[in-house]
């Protein structure tokens, strides 16, 4: 059982914020998580004035990480009938223009829809998520989280001062790079190990020939296992 109620309304000044449409799906949507809601994460509700509609979210880290390193953010946003979910922007809270295959996009009564996001919540919280780590002389260089059942890529990391020499421009010159240089790890070669970090890795379609491990040391710097 959770700590405390998920999407719970428990500061009463923050109800003047909501309709009473949006508190009615909230504490419905609640009610809905009770029986499942894991303890190690927080289901979150709000209305700040900039948005047009209430949010209602959950953020995954990764606990065993020394930083409970965020990853990602997922959440539902109601306007009138409709409800939507899927994936957040880490920052604006917003959904992506174009919904991922596994978003949430329901009509119905308000305890349809908070039902309909009740189940969206507990599956894609059950999506299994792995952290891919490439090593190059006993350190770990380059870091993914990926959806294991999806391979999409949650959040990753590359250290081009212990990376193999000459890497990066490797992977610049084959477009493996976004924005002001940022390298992305799906240019990489096989990664060295995964771990499992959250959701049911039954589910998972881990990259082949990839090991198992359990022990870690930071991201990116001197691997342990």
């Amino acid at each position: 059982m959770p700590r405390h109620a998920w999407f719970e309304v428990d500061d009463p000044d923050d109800e003047c914020e909501f309709t009473d449409d949006e508190r009615a799906f909230a504490s419905a949507l609640s009610e809905h998580c009770t029986a499942w809601a894991p303890a190690d994460v927080t289901g979150e509700v709000g209305r700040p004035e900039d948005w047009e509609a209430l949010l209602a979210w959950v953020s995954l880290s990764d606990r065993a990480d020394p930083q409970h390193l965020s990853l990602v953010d997922l959440g539902v946003r109601l306007v009138g009938d409709r409800v939507r979910g899927d994936r957040l922007h880490n920052q604006l809270y917003t959904l992506p223009d174009r919904p991922h295959a596994w978003a949430l996009d329901a009509t119905g009564t308000t305890d349809q829809l908070a039902q309909a996001a009740a189940d969206w919540f507990r599956a894609v919280l059950d999506k299994p998520i792995v952290l891919y780590v490439w090593l190059h002389e006993g350190y770990a260089y380059a870091a993914r989280y990926a959806f294991a059942d999806s391979g999409e890529t949650i959040c990753q990391s590359y250290a081009k001062t212990i990376a193999p020499r000459g890497q990066e421009a490797e992977l610049t010159a084959a477009g493996h790079v976004h924005g002001k240089g940022w390298i992305q790890t799906i240019g990489l070669p096989t990664p060295s190990l995964y771990l499992h970090i959250r959701g049911d890795l039954d589910k998972a379609g881990v990259i082949p020939g990839v090991p198992a491990r359990t022990k870690r040391g930071p991201l990116p710097g001197l691997w342990y296992e």
